[in-house]
């Protein structure tokens, strides 16, 4: 059984298909769940392997689904006394871990020119999945984008309305224009993904926010824009500025700060110790 359960755990990262893997960590009593114990557990609800069966195990699996939605990883603890989380009867306590392997992350790069270009070397280097849309053939080709999708459209709203967001979606615009770049994000707008990001200034900022108020769009969804894009390190290099862009989706995916790392691990009380 353990072997299945690795087999398909391997075969959904191989494909890219969300999994979550349950572990029994440590249990007490006569919990029915043993240390090692593990299961999988894909989106659909599908299963392979146990952890003990019964009303345990279908209560991890509607938190294993749930994790799976969020896209994050937890530690659980039951209690299987008659007064406990489960309300059962073989007594004892059970410690186990939930860890979910998601899709991986998608870069939607929305322009080809010089930026979208350098953007798109750096998500591969991240190992992002990447989608570059435009509307010019010249630009967006096999020669300068080997990998990835290419989608060569007329339309480039339409091709980022008809596109699969997830919670692992990031979405960059720097097209050819100001007044695309602001349908784009307008487009981006009406989709959940946890990063929407536009190159520009002050003035075309403002500019196109006060288009999207106009569209009905809600102040509170404009607030969460990263536009313009980027962390200030102070470069008008399309490299850098891609770089900047990239790091700002990478402190947005991991949940990072903007600190040094200096600062997170406080590297002044370090000194003052060694004094």
């Amino acid at each position: 059984m353990e072997h299945q359960v690795i087999q398909t755990l391997t075969t959904c990262i191989e494909n890219n298909i969300p999994v979550a893997l349950v572990t029994v960590i440590a249990n007490t009593g006569s919990s029915p769940g043993k240390p090692g114990a593990i299961m999988t557990v894909q989106p659909n609800g599908e299963t392979c392997g146990t952890i003990g069966g019964g009303n345990l195990e279908h209560q991890v699996i509607a938190k294993a689904l749930g994790c799976l939605e969020n896209g994050e990883s937890t530690e659980m603890h039951y209690s299987l006394s008659p007064g406990g989380d489960l309300g059962m009867r073989c007594g004892g306590e059970l410690r186990l871990f939930i860890r979910v392997f998601g899709n991986l992350p998608q870069l939607v790069i929305v322009g080809a020119g010089h930026i979208g270009l350098e953007l798109y070397q750096l998500a591969l280097q991240q190992h992002f999945e990447v989608v570059v849309i435009d509307d010019r053939p010249d630009l967006l080709n096999s020669e300068r984008f080997s990998r990835g999708d290419k989608i060569v459209t007329d339309d480039i709203p339409q091709a980022i309305s008809a596109l699969t967001i997830t919670p692992n979606t990031f979405i960059t615009i720097a097209t050819r224009s100001h007044e695309l770049d602001k349908l784009a994000l307008a487009a981006a707008t009406k989709t959940d993904a946890p990063y929407i990001g536009m190159i520009g200034s002050r003035q075309k900022v403002r500019h196109t926010f006060n288009y999207l108020l106009e569209q009905g769009i809600a102040k509170e969804k404009i607030a969460k824009l990263y536009a313009p894009m980027g962390l200030d390190i102070a470069s008008i290099l399309p490299r850098e500025i891609a770089l900047s862009i990239m790091s700002e989706i990478l402190l947005v995916k991991n949940k990072g700060s903007l600190q040094h790392m200096r600062q997170v691990k406080d590297a002044a009380a370090i000194l003052a110790e060694l004094e």
